[in-house]
């Protein structure tokens, strides 16, 4: 077992707030630049899925009955939105909770909620963060 000089000691201390300070900054950024995300919520139906194979749309996404642009005033050119089932804008569990529930929707017919923004994309696509099956 060796034993550890002051001086080491002082080092790993050193690395130690240094690694705490680094992961704060990381942390700052990341809610500086959630602060410049306008998140718009609008209600529509779900009207198709989709799922890809590869990163298109995010892997997976669902069109709107009503474009997104026109209800929220966002730059989302057309009625589809990602749910980011790559896991580039959420976690890969997150976005299929996403997806299924909008799966559900789109079975049953139910209106839904949608919270978009246009900072987060793919392929164009707007990311929707949340979506709420309504009763009716």
């Amino acid at each position: 077992m060796t034993r550890r000089t002051p001086f080491a000691n002082r080092i790993g201390s050193l690395c130690a707030v240094s690694a705490v300070l680094a992961l704060s900054l990381a942390t700052s950024e990341a809610q500086a630049q959630d602060a410049t995300i306008r998140t718009e919520a609008f209600i529509s139906t779900v009207n198709r899925t989709r799922v890809t194979a590869d990163a298109h749309m995010g892997g997976c996404g669902v069109r709107l009955a009503d474009a997104v642009q026109e209800e929220t005033g966002l730059n989302c050119p057309n009625n589809w939105v990602t749910f980011s089932c790559i896991g580039t804008h959420t976690t890969k569990a997150n976005a299929m909770r996403l997806f299924d529930s909008a799966q559900l929707a789109f079975v049953t017919g139910r209106r839904v909620a949608v919270w978009v923004d246009d900072v987060r994309k793919h392929s164009g696509f707007c990311f929707a963060s949340r979506l709420d099956v309504l009763s009716s």
